[in-house]
């Protein structure tokens, strides 16, 4: 028997639950789970279950990382770390909010050089995220003399971490939050700037041109205040629609300034993609970095920090410890 957050069906409120190894998969790789992380998707699945999650019965969770007890496959040995993010896990197959797992081996990535376990889901799917974002940033060719940069949502998951990197790299970045306690933590990360959200929303459709390039988890209007102010021939990232999934906007700022917007998913990436970014991720953080942007919690606080999270009232990364010590 193993605990998991388990949502029986969509009339169903989610609970912490004693399942019986027998209806894990029998052709996956088995993980003991040591950590998961609470993200606001995961929120929103474990609030209000449709539409992240596509089927019923459901264990939460979209990351894990943990220890390999048996792959049928024979790619991981036993005892091998292994992290796993993205893929529908918590939306079509049974997620990480459990003390054990069975996957696909293809999902899975051995833990990076440098990274434990923790440090893993310090970082997690936003992190993923994040790395992403700034090697797409990397590829199109900015490098911090080329100008200074936006990460809008900073506080969150994706943008603190976007902001560690690029600092790491030596990015000039700017930051935007919506809440002004949030200045402080921004500033100690190392952000040169700090706006408020509501003045993107504002904005013209073309404005004064600002930053060379952007890494955007809002999407909607605050999207549009970033690309109006993007100086010529710079490029956004746009990887979140957390202030909403429309784009309100005109083809001004693409076919006056020139400037770029691609869009990034992290959650069906392939092999080599992931692997790089979490190269890149270990490369550039250390465990003060992620202790200065997560805080650990144990596993049965994860109905409370879900209403806290979806009230945006935390800051930074929430790792949960599966295991009961």
């Amino acid at each position: 028997m193993f605990r998991a957050l388990l949502i029986n069906s969509e009339n169903d409120g989610p609970q912490i639950s004693e399942i019986s190894e027998d209806v894990l998969r029998q052709d996956g790789v088995l993980v003991k789970v040591e950590y998961s992380t609470l993200n606001y998707k995961d929120c929103l699945a474990i609030l209000h279950g449709k539409p992240i999650i596509r089927k019923y019965p459901m264990v939460t969770g979209i990351d894990f990382c943990g220890t390999v007890l048996n792959d049928s496959s024979s790619e991981f040995k036993p005892g091998s770390e292994v992290l796993m993010t993205g893929f529908g896990m918590g939306e079509k197959f049974w997620g990480g909010h459990s003390e054990l797992a069975s996957v696909d081996a293809s999902f899975l990535l051995a833990i990076p050089n440098g990274f434990t376990m923790k440090n893993a889901m310090q970082c997690g799917t936003a992190g993923l995220t994040a790395s992403m974002a700034v090697l797409k940033l990397k590829d199109f060719g900015l490098t911090p003399d080329s100008g200074k940069i936006l990460v809008t949502g900073a506080s969150g998951g994706v943008g603190t971490i976007s902001i560690l990197i690029l600092k790491k790299l030596g990015f000039h970045v700017i930051g935007t939050t919506s809440n002004t306690k949030n200045f402080e933590f921004l500033e100690n990360l190392g952000v040169e700037e700090i706006i408020e959200t509501s003045t993107l929303n504002s904005v013209k459709i073309l404005d004064k041109q600002k930053w060379i390039g952007a890494i955007d988890s809002l999407g909607s209007k605050a999207l549009v205040g970033v690309c109006a102010c993007t100086f010529a021939g710079g490029a956004v990232v746009a990887c979140g629609n957390a202030q909403g999934i429309d784009f309100p906007t005109s083809v001004a700022p693409f076919i006056l300034r020139g400037i770029n917007l691609f869009g990034l998913d992290s959650v069906y990436q392939t092999t080599a993609n992931r692997k790089r970014a979490w190269n890149l991720l270990a490369e550039c953080l250390t465990d003060n970095d992620l202790d200065n942007i997560s805080t650990e919690h144990q596993f049965n606080d994860i109905l409370d920090l879900a209403k806290q999270l979806i009230e945006n009232k935390v800051t930074g990364r929430l790792v949960l410890r599966m295991q009961e010590s």
